[in-house]
């Protein structure tokens, strides 16, 4: 039986990419997600998600850098091993079916100048179109 997962949060590292012994490209990085936690201060907790894509999901995954908001689901799987200070350790991690960009902005944080003529038609009602979204997480 296995687990399946969808997660949005933040890349915490630079994606590592390489390529499999049999070919396939592989991508691999960290996601910062926040959790619902009544202990906590302000009542979420940072839960730290490993992400592992191959093929054209890995190919998603590479275009992405530290920082970047993204969402992920696929299959959940737990990896335990011992660490060299002897301690066993634990991490989950998803094989990721799809990688998804969450950005809202270009990477200069500027935001994009458009052109009245060539803008694309927009899906959303007119009441909507201004609406503040904000992808921020709160810490």
């Amino acid at each position: 039986m296995t687990a399946q997962i969808s997660a949005h949060g933040r890349i915490v590292a630079e994606v590592t990419t390489r390529t499999t012994a049999n070919g396939k490209e592989m991508a691999m990085a960290r996601l910062a997600v926040n959790l619902p936690c009544n202990n906590a201060d302000e009542g979420q907790t940072t839960y730290w998600l490993g992400i592992v894509a191959f093929g054209k999901q890995a190919e998603a995954l590479a275009k992405h850098s530290k920082g970047d908001m993204i969402s992920v689901s696929g299959n959940m799987q737990l990896n335990q091993w011992t660490g060299q200070d002897g301690v066993k350790k634990e991490q989950a991690q998803v094989i990721a079916d799809s990688v998804i960009s969450a950005k809202t902005v270009r990477p200069s944080g500027k935001k994009a100048t458009s052109n009245p003529a060539t803008k694309p038609q927009s899906n959303v009602p007119p009441e909507y179109e201004n609406y503040p979204f904000n992808d921020e997480p709160e810490f």
